[in-house]
């Protein structure tokens, strides 16, 4: 199956913010889409520039503060700065004609849980989440993963 089908059955638009925004409006970003686990940055022209997932922004938080017992306090104490001083610019991406296969094998591979796909130009058209792929793989369906 093309990641273009899989997308079109399993929408998931992921979160972006602009590389200028605060890590607060990353967090609070992070907080209305409550399934996703990642925020990816982008440019002016909404091309994705960088990664910032949960762990490492929990991270920033821990390293500050003591830590909490939920996601929310956690988020909720973010100190204000720009997101690009914290983004990975390196991460891995999918691509719109690849096949769902590829993705599943970096899926495991890296030991990552969402990855983002993007067009041609290099913004996000969707992600692929993992549980998404396990969902697929133990439901008889006719969305099956290959």
């Amino acid at each position: 199956m093309k990641i273009t089908d899989w997308l079109q059955r399993h929408p998931v638009s992921g979160v972006t913010v602009e590389r200028d925004a605060s890590l607060e409006q990353a967090a609070q970003a992070l907080l209305e889409e409550p399934e996703c686990r990642d925020i990816y940055v982008i440019d002016a022209d909404r091309r994705v520039v960088g990664h910032l997932g949960f762990r490492h922004l929990a991270g920033v938080l821990l390293s500050a503060h003591r830590p909490t017992h939920s996601r929310r306090q956690m988020l909720n104490r973010v100190a204000r700065g720009p997101v690009h001083e914290f983004m990975d610019q390196r991460f891995i991406a999918a691509r719109l004609d690849e096949s769902v296969h590829h993705v599943l094998h970096a899926h495991m591979e890296r030991r990552i849980e969402d990855i983002p796909v993007l067009d041609e130009e290099g913004r996000l058209e969707g992600v692929i989440r993992l549980v998404d792929l396990v969902r697929a793989a133990i439901e008889p369906s006719d969305d099956s993963i290959g």
